[in-house]
């Protein structure tokens, strides 16, 4: 289990870097939303195609770099409260029966949004701000890569449940974790 661990280590740095590059987004976004609206009251004039190029650009990349660490943080409803009331055999089933399910459904989310991204990329999709064409296409990639991320986190829970007795639908807990972890 140690090497997991040390693997899942790697790949939570992963995931950080891309909380990181949501952070800097949100803050990018905030600060060019309050100059567009400074300059549009004290000088009668806003960036031009500021509205899109935060729509299709500032959005994607405040949501999708993060997914993989929100979706780890264990935030995201799991039925928690059904699970602690079986014994465990039946959570472990259950748990494994979940995980299997989300697999399927992730490795299809994966599977289409990277076609459509190829597709995307293949006919160079963009979008217009200003009187100017903005590629959009290489935001479509963050869509499969952000759910495969979340597929990667689902393994290592999945392993986990293999590994170890106790049954869980999350990797990292307060109690029994590496102190690099914590």
């Amino acid at each position: 289990m140690n090497g997991v661990w040390k693997a899942y280590n790697i790949f939570h740095y992963i995931k950080l870097a891309g909380i990181w590059i949501s952070g800097i987004s949100v803050l990018l976004m905030m600060l060019m939303i309050v100059y567009d609206v400074a300059m549009r009251t004290f000088f009668s004039s806003s960036i031009r195609g500021g509205f899109e190029i935060i729509q299709n650009y500032m959005m994607p990349l405040v949501v999708f770099p993060g997914l993989a660490y929100v979706y780890a943080s264990g935030v995201l409803p799991k039925m928690d409260l059904i699970l602690e009331k079986l014994n465990n055999t039946a959570q472990r089933i259950l748990i494994f029966f979940m995980l299997l399910l989300e697999l399927f459904v992730l490795v299809l989310i994966v599977q289409f949004s990277w076609e459509y991204a190829m597709s995307g990329f293949e006919r160079k999709t963009a979008f217009p701000a200003a009187g100017t064409l903005y590629p959009l296409y290489p935001l479509f990639f963050l869509i499969p890569i952000a759910f495969a991320m979340i597929v990667v986190e689902n393994v290592f829970i999945l392993i986990r449940n293999i590994l170890e007795n106790k049954p869980s639908m999350v990797m990292k807990e307060t109690e029994g974790k590496p102190e690099e972890l914590l």
